[in-house]
């Protein structure tokens, strides 16, 4: 793409029935406290997610089911998936339409960060798969209760001018939470107990944090007051796309992106085990230096790039090169068979990861096709997010068993070269819808 990179214009007012509590756009700056409290809220949120994904769930499984990891491990991470993009959506239509003197956020956001810690216990005490997917799905309900109404005060509190910013200071937030899960993994990787324990913990100490940080959630007037039936929250799972067709490529960008993210993540500790032929303990050392590299990078990356967005409002731009640096960092894992190319990988995918999770937030906010009910909407978006988190751990095994991998040993049975072959294509994909996402809000980058 050329042309010179201009700020971007105030988007146009979204249409709906009802404007939100608080227009962002009548403030000049969002107030530090409530910046700091969507910062430090996300934080929590994200070790309640990261914590389970990027090791301890697998070490849980092989626990459990070692004779069946992959399959069992794919079975426990879709349910959660499932229960996350049906409940997200769902607890934003009902956080929306909340009423009551502590506002319509704040109550969803502090019930699901204390909730997130029973679930944990449940995981954490698990004798079954059963048992251990039901810990997740509770999990999911909890934490996805709390994010779908935390992101819809960036909608409500957060001016135009500076979402881009605040959405990039929130992407680098979510990174950044899993460098807690990756330092305990280092640090007691035979610990499944503490790995599971230690998110539910860290959230419900730090809900009440969140609770005074992001005072001010106003209650909604009674005249703007919408009854909740099962027809809408029924509803609020659906959109159509023939409506808002920049909200839908963007929808579809999110989902491939992160669909080739979780094609490969979910496997990432196996595919050390498989591929370069690793022990579990040399495997998850591996996982966790490479993993504390991509955090930093997608915490740098994301609140850099949000601040150059919110400058030059060439968010389509950052996407594109987002999506591209994704896809050579999944091509140079589908050709390695050694260690230093893993590094290479790792620092590529943290810088286009970061990139993409500073914009597409801020972007999603000016294309929604109305802001009265921003949180719903944004749990449609995050079902994009979610969704891909279901489908690819039932892909990959597919994947895995296409005939043999060229590139990893010969007694190898798991192709993991179709595995990042699978995720490069669908980055790529994600790339290729950029010239749909036209918008009035948006500069001609």
């Amino acid at each position: 793409m050329t042309g010179t990179l201009r700020k971007t214009p105030p988007p146009a007012p979204a249409t709906g029935s009802a404007a939100p509590v608080r227009p962002a756009a009548d403030e000049q700056h969002a107030p530090r406290r409530v910046v700091a409290g969507l910062v430090f809220t996300e934080l929590l949120i994200g070790i309640g997610f990261a914590m389970p994904l990027v090791a301890s769930l697998s070490l849980k499984v092989n626990e459990v089911a070692p004779h069946a990891r992959e399959s069992v491990l794919a079975s426990v991470i879709a349910a959660g998936a499932v229960a996350s993009f049906i409940l997200n959506p769902v607890f934003g239509h009902l956080s929306d339409r909340t009423t009551g003197r502590f506002g319509r956020r704040r109550p969803w956001i502090l019930g699901g960060l204390v909730a997130g810690l029973p679930a944990a216990a449940v995981m954490a005490t698990a004798t079954s798969a059963v048992q251990l997917g039901l810990g997740w799905v509770l999990a999911q309900a909890a934490y996805n209760a709390a994010l779908a109404a935390l992101a819809a005060v960036i909608a409500d509190r957060i001016p135009a001018s500076q979402q881009a910013t605040v959405s990039g200071l929130f992407g680098a937030a979510q990174f950044a939470s899993v460098f807690p899960a990756f330092l305990l993994i280092g640090l007691i990787p035979h610990n499944t107990t503490l790995l599971l324990i230690i998110p539910g913990v860290a959230g419900a100490a730090g809900a009440f944090v969140s609770w005074a940080l992001l005072r001010g959630d106003e209650a909604v007037p009674a005249s703007e007051r919408r009854p909740v039936s099962l027809r809408s929250v029924f509803t609020s799972l659906l959109f159509d796309p023939r409506t808002s067709p920049a909200f839908t490529a963007v929808w579809l960008q999110r989902f491939l992106l992160q669909g080739a993210n979780a094609l490969i993540g979910t496997f990432g500790l196996y595919y050390l085990m498989s591929r370069l032929q690793m022990s579990t303990a040399e495997a998850a050392a591996l996982v966790s230096a490479t993993g504390m590299l991509a955090v930093v990078g997608n915490v740098v990356s994301a609140a850099v790039f949000g601040k150059l967005a919110s400058r030059t409002g060439a968010y389509r731009a950052f996407v594109v090169a987002s999506g591209l640096l994704m896809a050579l960092s999944m091509a140079i894992k589908m050709l390695s068979a050694s260690v230093w190319p893993i590094y290479f990988s790792t620092a590529i995918a943290a810088i286009g990861l970061g990139a993409f999770y500073a914009v597409d937030m801020a972007l999603v906010l000016r294309v929604m096709p109305t802001s009265a009910d921003a949180a719903r909407w944004l749990g449609v978006f995050n079902i994009a997010k979610a969704l891909p988190q279901s489908i690819a751990p039932l892909l990959a095994p597919v994947l895995l068993a296409l005939g043999t991998d060229p590139i990893g040993p010969a007694a190898g049975d798991k192709n993991y070269f179709a595995l990042y072959l699978g995720g490069t294509l669908a980055a790529l994909a994600a790339v290729a819808l950029t010239p749909l996402i036209r918008h009035p809000g948006l500069a001609r980058d």
